[in-house]
């Protein structure tokens, strides 16, 4: 009788424990097959830290012609209009180091920037300056009110949406004083660009966003800053990570439709735009958002995802934040306007406000083209003035800002610039919150990054903003996730276990590298 010995390996990897036969592990003489899914920023840093740890064999398949996914530089004059990523959250992470060695950065600036700066505009209707004072000042306690919440009162931040918690504040404001039912209507107005600083800043409508995101949300930075880039931004950004990436790894216009894991091979099979790839892969890394994830997983995937996987892609919110660039011959505003907050107010413009009045809350000034304004809409905005015609907004926009200015001579604006993220049907919005069924759910982005596995090794990762632990909603967290998911496969292939640490917070090649790399200009077809 004879016994035979085999080595079992028993690591730690992010989720879970799992167990791994030596025979099984990648030969080291032998690479892996990966193949990405999506070139947003999460594919590019994929496919980057794969170069960096001697990966070449993989295919990047991206159903747009062009990299970027969500983030979207749009060519305007001698710069780019930022139709996605404009911001970066905190100095403490690669893509500020980035930015900061390209000098990209513009400015420090405050979340609530839009709100503090700008000029009220209301046209001929009986509106106080001190009325618009005092909601200010009541509105300028909540915000550390809420993050003070968040972090000592779990039980009240998982219950309370920001719209549930902020009707309870508002309504305690306004019996504390006599106020007259016309001040009533003004600061019901007002309410609006409160309500949106919410909706702006976390894509969501604020009617589901709980207020618990305050907590699990942290780039550990000082609260309510960013740091602007300049009019060149996430372009360069994003071309200086493409940049080592060989040309022939991209497959652009390929939408890939079905990833089947084969049980009996522990290969994988897609199907891009209705064909059978011919490759077979041993890892794969999703990077779609997680607003197609909702849409398409149970088409995308053989066999289904487990259980618990489809509970988090249905729970963790996925919404939308979009800018509408109003583009005018001339400007009709002041030089010194930073933003405008336009103010109609029921009851005296008219005795109903529309939906369009109800959801253009700011248009800000774009810096660096003073003849632009930028129109932020969230929550329920986004969807709405993606469905509304060029025609129809021109018209729209112009009505509005000619009661707002009691001035009938403004033109309409010569040119709009947009991308209406939500009827893209391969990214279907901007990026995730925390919802107030995940709060209660007790569910951390972080689920979505599990990986699905066959036979205890991960076979099918899950790379994206969605997938960060605390910097979901954001570039950085984009980008450390396919960093993250990179690491992941090679540490399985090879087997280096006690180096997982090391490969994902090491990135001295990416932050410090001072070589000059080309700016790759063109729209990104031939890349």
């Amino acid at each position: 009788m004879s016994v035979s010995v085999r080595i079992v390996l028993i690591v730690i990897i992010g989720c879970g424990i799992t167990v791994q036969k030596e025979s099984e592990k990648g030969d080291s003489s032998i690479k892996p097959s990966i193949a990405i899914v999506g070139a947003g920023i999460s594919g590019l840093s994929t496919a980057r830290r794969l170069i960096e740890l001697g990966i070449d064999d993989f295919d990047i398949y991206e159903g747009l012609d062009r990299i970027g996914g969500r983030i979207h530089a749009i060519p305007y004059k001698d710069g780019f209009l930022q139709m996605g990523a404009q911001f970066i959250n905190g100095a403490q992470n690669p893509l500020y180091k980035i930015a900061n060695r390209l000098g990209l950065l513009a400015d420090v600036v405050s979340d609530t920037a839009h709100v503090d700066n700008a000029h009220f505009a209301f046209g001929n209707q009986n509106v106080q300056e001190k009325d618009i004072k005092t909601f200010l000042d009541f509105t300028s306690k909540l915000d550390p009110k809420y993050r003070s919440i968040a972090k000592h009162d779990e039980k009240t931040a998982r219950r309370y949406t920001f719209k549930e918690i902020f009707t309870l504040d508002y309504m305690h404001f306004l019996k504390s004083q006599n106020f007259t039912d016309q001040q009533t209507n003004v600061f019901d107005s007002l309410a609006r660009s409160f309500r949106s600083y919410w909706e702006f800043e976390w894509a969501a409508d604020w009617s589901t966003l709980s207020v618990h995101v305050l907590k699990e949300w942290n780039d550990y930075g000082p609260e309510c800053e960013s740091f602007a880039t300049n009019k060149i931004g996430f372009k360069a950004i994003l071309d200086d990570i493409a940049a080592p990436i060989p040309r022939k790894a991209f497959n652009f216009n390929s939408r890939v439709e079905n990833i089947n894991l084969d049980s009996n091979t522990g290969k994988i099979k897609l199907t891009v735009s209705d064909r059978a790839v011919p490759t077979e892969y041993d890892y794969i890394i999703v990077t779609s958002s997680l607003g197609v994830l909702k849409k398409y997983h149970h088409k995308m995937f053989t066999p289904p995802l487990p259980r618990q996987k489809i509970e988090a892609i249905e729970k963790i919110g996925f919404g939308g934040s979009c800018k509408v660039f109003f583009e005018w011959e001339t400007p009709f505003w002041s030089n010194n306007t930073y933003s405008i907050a336009p103010l109609p107010v029921k009851g005296m413009i008219r005795d109903k406000l529309d939906a369009f009045e109800d959801e253009t809350t700011i248009l800000q000034v774009v810096d660096w083209a003073p003849n632009v304004l930028s129109a932020w809409y969230a929550g329920r905005g986004h969807q709405l003035v993606d469905n509304m015609s060029e025609e129809e907004l021109k018209q729209r926009i112009t009505k509005l800002m000619r009661d707002m200015y009691n001035d009938k001579s403004i033109p309409e604006p010569s040119k709009i610039i947009r991308t209406q993220l939500t009827k893209n049907e391969l990214l279907l919005g901007s990026y995730s919150y925390m919802t107030q069924v995940q709060a209660l759910s007790h569910i951390s982005h972080s689920q979505l990054a599990i990986p699905v596995k066959l036979e205890g090794r991960p076979k099918v990762l899950f790379a994206g903003e969605a997938t960060h632990h605390r910097l979901f909603q954001t570039t950085i967290g984009g980008y450390l996730s396919g960093r993250r998911e990179a690491d992941r496969a090679v540490n399985d292939w090879f087997g280096r276990w006690n180096q997982t640490t090391k490969l994902e917070v090491v990135d001295e090649t990416l932050i410090n590298d001072q070589r000059n790399i080309p700016i790759i200009s063109q729209p990104i077809t031939s890349i």
